[in-house]
């Protein structure tokens, strides 16, 4: 199954089992383990892109890698997945991150959990902001809005009576830096008209 990743700089999982030829990870390499056991043993990883940031928040040092997990596969029915066999498809800039959480909400709209708060991004009902370029704010809603200055992630996903709409991710520009916008019907980056602080 496809999921998620977060490590440190160096592709070292501190979370780990703690034997140091299991920690140490490289792009294309599969590792196995004997057994997994959600939190106790095995490789772990999360379905939703947004969740290893409660492990490896955005910091600029960390780094995020879209995974295959197989084998024996336990999941805690949450957030995370434990597996005996893992290997790193690709690895994911910050936007591609969002887009990866975006499309997660999108698959599966009525999961709970999909709210998250972590340094580094903020993913909320109706509006969500960020301070700070190369983070992460995503508002989700009947009229969603986000905010955040020139080089934030901002993305928005557009829902109507539990069905998405439609979605967009971008990179904010100088032009509408740290003004609260949206999309209109052609996917368009807009300002909104009625300011939402």
């Amino acid at each position: 199954m496809r999921a998620y990743k977060g490590f440190n700089s160096e592709l070292t999982s501190v979370m780990g089992d703690g034997k140091k030829e299991n920690c140490v990870f490289k792009l294309g390499e599969t590792k196995r383990v004997e057994s997994s056991k959600t939190v106790r043993s095995g490789f772990h990883c999360c379905e939703n892109p947004f969740e290893c940031l409660g492990y490896y928040p955005v910091d600029g040092k960390n780094r995020y890698f879209e995974v295959e997990a197989a084998g024996s596969i336990d999941e805690d029915g949450s957030e995370r997945i434990a597996c005996t066999e893992i290997t790193l498809i690709r690895e994911l800039d910050i936007a591609e991150l969002a887009l990866a959480g975006m499309a997660y909400m999108i698959m599966h709209p009525h999961r709970s959990g999909w709210q998250q708060s972590h340094r580094g991004a903020e993913v909320h009902k109706d509006k969500s902001k960020t301070n700070a370029s190369d983070t992460i704010a995503i508002a989700r809603g009947a009229n969603p809005m986000v905010k955040g200055p020139e080089g934030a992630i901002l993305g928005v996903i557009v829902e109507l009576n539990g069905m998405i709409i439609t979605a967009k991710c971008w990179v904010q520009t100088a032009d509408k830096a740290s003004k609260w916008c949206t999309i209109n019907r052609d996917r368009e980056v807009i300002i909104c008209e009625e300011e939402a602080d």
